[in-house]
């Protein structure tokens, strides 16, 4: 008489829910870090443009926004330094993604790009 060998059904059950819980976070995850990304692009092309006005650089990250859809954080909640030949940016802002019933990721992100204001 030949053992048995295998995964018995319980183990499969098991196996399918961790997967499925694994791909359900990544779901959840990676559009956060695809619109961190996003955000993070737009403040460098917003530092690299010395010499222009708060209020156009506001409205360059609301296009930024709309283009790479980034919807937790508006303009006005920028902190821009300008000069005459530098330009600060800087973007802190906290994304909560709701997993399940009352059961939240945060994340809490800050990015900044120019040169620091002394």
């Amino acid at each position: 008489m030949q053992r048995q060998q295998g995964l018995s059904v319980i183990s499969v059950l098991f196996i399918m829910l961790v997967v499925g819980a694994g791909f359900l976070l990544a779901g959840k995850v990676l559009p956060v870090y695809n619109e961190y990304a996003e955000v993070r692009k737009a403040v460098t092309a917003m530092a690299s443009q010395p010499g222009r006005g708060e209020t156009e650089l506001r409205r360059e990250f609301m296009n930024h926004a709309m283009v790479g859809d980034i919807s937790s954080i508006k303009p006005e909640n920028l902190t821009i330094i300008t000069t005459a030949n530098t330009v600060f940016v800087r973007a802190a802002y906290r994304r909560e993604v709701p997993l399940f019933a009352n059961v939240s990721l945060a994340f809490d992100f800050d990015t900044q790009a120019g040169q620091t204001p002394q």
